[in-house]
């Protein structure tokens, strides 16, 4: 039995309190992988200078390692190829995907809305941002949760925190809403269809409470951001040798500079010292820097050459060497992340009437290859292992940059040319055969002119010509 307003109020009370003390630490998560920085000390007085190289000193590279995470970790392709055009595809989820990988990379969670269409043959599938959805699980383990609270538009700076469009879904429907969770206006109420709330959670992993690849880094990145703030004071100050004078009086009004000369006058000036101290070694700031980095790429498995940009004449066998953490941590979140994906391909399955793909569980994702493999190490590997085992439309998918599509186009391809070739040769067997049959096997013509070889057999080898 669906809600009334009144009782939809109650139950958006209740989310409320769950819903802000989850909210909160995300939204300060995100501010660090955006590269912003939270209560950082400074010195009492500092001076607009200085805060500026502090605020210069931040940079994403909590997200950088997030969309490192996420890149690898794209679906290409579903085994039930029916429902993924229907669903999949019809919604543009080659795209839409990334929203949820990178919510489930960096938050632990993303949330994929599986709706109904606008008629029984079609069904909706949008990404749900985690900063504005909540989910209620009855356990942690179960596959549906019984309340999602979602915040359908962006919040807009003049209203307050709760105020907005919203949205809650449950197992009888989905109530859509403007005012506040606890203070609903103009609900509308419509039925889905099935027995549970149709969002799914896209985990990073498959604990009871999902673990994020990121938040448990920002210690490392902090550190960074310290590395690369000593950097900037040092090319800042200290890259040129400081001068010093000890003794002498000087002028309160004289503003020194860099190309400045001061002299000491007055009857002090002939004690004044004066010296320099030597430039900072700006080399050793940025090694420090760098193996700030390299310790912030291990702990996330991102390649450094990735972060670095430094690949200097490296084999491909190194490549591989040092990309192995990396595809091994990709390894593991295909793995749950592919599970909730396989879930909603299921529910999408169920809306539509499908009941045999609803209940498969054979029936998974496809990944696109992101290995750094040459077209020609790919090229030859296909030659060599078509010619024994022939699953052709499995190799294709090995190339580098190719979809399921593409590798389904080249297969017919080559099937077709395989087919050609075989209906040519056939033909040529049957030509040869038929003349056998008959007795006249084909010979070659004469050339005229008289060459050797066409002249009749008495004559072969007499002169064509008279003296």
């Amino acid at each position: 039995m669906s809600l009334d307003i009144a009782a939809l109020g109650k139950l958006g009370s209740d989310l409320q309190k769950d819903a802000q003390s989850t909210w909160a630490p995300l939204r300060t998560l995100q501010r660090h992988i955006d590269g912003q920085l939270l209560k950082t000390w400074m010195p009492d007085n500092a001076d607009a200078e200085y805060k500026d190289l502090l605020r210069k000193s931040a940079s994403p590279w909590l997200g950088f390692a997030r969309d490192a995470i996420a890149q690898g970790c794209i679906v290409s392709g579903y085994t039930n190829t029916d429902i993924w055009e229907r669903a999949w595809r019809a919604n543009g989820m080659d795209g839409r995907q990334d929203v949820v990988t990178r919510d489930a990379v960096g938050f632990g969670r993303g949330f994929l809305a599986v709706l109904p269409g606008a008629d029984s043959d079609s069904v909706v599938m949008r990404p749900m941002s985690a900063l504005d959805t909540f989910a209620v699980y009855d356990d942690p383990w179960d596959d549906y949760p019984r309340y999602v609270l979602h915040r359908r538009k962006p919040r807009n700076g003049r209203q307050t925190f709760w105020q907005g469009e919203w949205m809650l879904l449950d197992e009888e429907g989905i109530y859509r809403f403007s005012g506040t969770p606890a203070g609903p206006l103009d609900m509308s109420f419509e039925a889905h269809g099935m027995e549970f709330a149709p969002v799914v959670g896209i985990s990073n992993t498959l604990d009871a409470s999902p673990i994020s690849s990121i938040a448990d880094k920002v210690p490392v990145y902090k550190r960074i951001v310290d590395a690369t703030f000593t950097l900037q004071m040092l090319q800042r100050y200290g890259a040129f040798p400081q001068k010093w004078m000890a003794g002498g009086d000087v002028d309160p009004n004289v503003r020194s500079s860099v190309d400045g000369l001061l002299h000491a006058g007055g009857e002090a000036g002939d004690t004044a010292r004066f010296g320099a101290f030597p430039a900072s070694d700006l080399e050793k700031a940025v090694s420090a820097l760098d193996a700030h980095i390299k310790h912030f790429s291990a702990v996330v498995q991102v390649p450094p050459h990735y972060l670095l940009g430094a690949v200097v004449n490296m084999s491909a066998e190194g490549i591989a060497a040092a990309e192995a953490g990396y595809h091994r941590n990709l390894s593991a979140r295909k793995k749950s992340i592919g599970e909730g994906y396989e879930l909603a391909m299921r529910t999408a399955a169920a809306m539509l009437g499908d009941d045999g793909a609803a209940a498969s569980m054979t029936d998974q994702v496809e990944w696109e290859n992101v290995s750094s493999w040459s077209l020609s190490q790919v090229s030859d590997f296909i030659q060599k292992i078509e010619m024994s085992t022939g699953p052709l439309e499995e190799l294709f998918r090995m190339v580098p940059g190719w979809t399921k599509a593409d590798a389904a186009k080249a297969v017919t391809a080559a099937e077709q040319r395989t087919d050609a070739i075989a209906a040519a040769a056939a033909a040529r067997l049957t030509t040869t055969e038929l003349a056998a049959r008959t007795g006249n096997a084909p010979t070659n013509s004469p050339a005229a002119g008289g060459d050797a070889g066409t002249a009749p057999v008495e004559t072969a080898g007499q002169p064509t010509t008279t003296p």
